[in-house]
């Protein structure tokens, strides 16, 4: 009688282990499914970001487009690209930083090398040196070459200069300007293309 009593309650201890045992499975296999659904309500943010961001490319776009127009305002017959007007603004300005760099080094022959040969034929000239000479505010000032017209007149009159913009007068003659706060210009360079490159013309006198 005692042996049935024994083997009575040892299966009754092995059944409750192993119900203990599946409800602990159980427990565990429900777990995940909260993580899920939590990541999958974190993804809508980045929509609005997105349309920010396009929103401040149209309206960089729509300055540039309204730059565009007013740089090229003036053709009648010749049409300029936009695409041709970026690229030429873009080594126009180049072209007037690495200036910058020369006239504070004071380099002639470096600056020769910009500028257009008409331009440099006539600042050659002794007759118009002195023409030049007769417009510096220093009077005593002597020009006696082209050399001194860098120094005394090109490098003075673009000293603190600003370029904002450009202004077409054909395909191949630009005006590089500063634009004032009542929208007036002021010309620093005027430019001519010849064989593709840009080269500063010096208006004569």
């Amino acid at each position: 009688m005692k042996r049935i009593y024994f083997l009575f309650l040892l299966s009754s201890l092995i059944f409750v282990f192993f119900a203990c045992k599946s409800t602990k499975v159980e427990e565990v296999t429900e777990s995940p499914s909260v993580e899920v659904t939590e990541e999958v309500a974190e993804t809508p943010v980045e929509e609005t970001e997105e349309v920010e961001i396009i929103d401040e490319v149209i309206e960089e776009d729509d300055e540039v487009n309204k730059e565009y127009l007013r740089s090229t305002n003036a053709l009648s017959e010749e049409k300029v690209t936009r695409q041709e007007f970026e690229e030429d603004k873009a080594t126009i300005l180049q072209i007037i930083a690495e200036l910058s760099e020369i006239m504070e080094k004071g380099d002639v022959d470096a600056w020769m090398t910009y500028i257009d040969p008409a331009s440099i034929k006539y600042y050659s000239t002794p007759q118009n040196i002195r023409k030049a000479q007769k417009k510096l505010p220093d009077k005593t000032r002597q020009l006696y070459g082209i050399g001194d017209y860098f120094r005394y007149v090109f490098v003075p009159a673009r000293k603190r200069a600003r370029v904002d913009e450009i202004r077409y007068e054909s395909k191949t003659r630009v005006k590089a300007v500063m634009v004032k706060e009542d929208e007036s210009i002021v010309v620093y360079y005027n430019f001519v293309k010849i064989d593709g490159n840009w080269l500063v013309s010096i208006p004569e006198l």
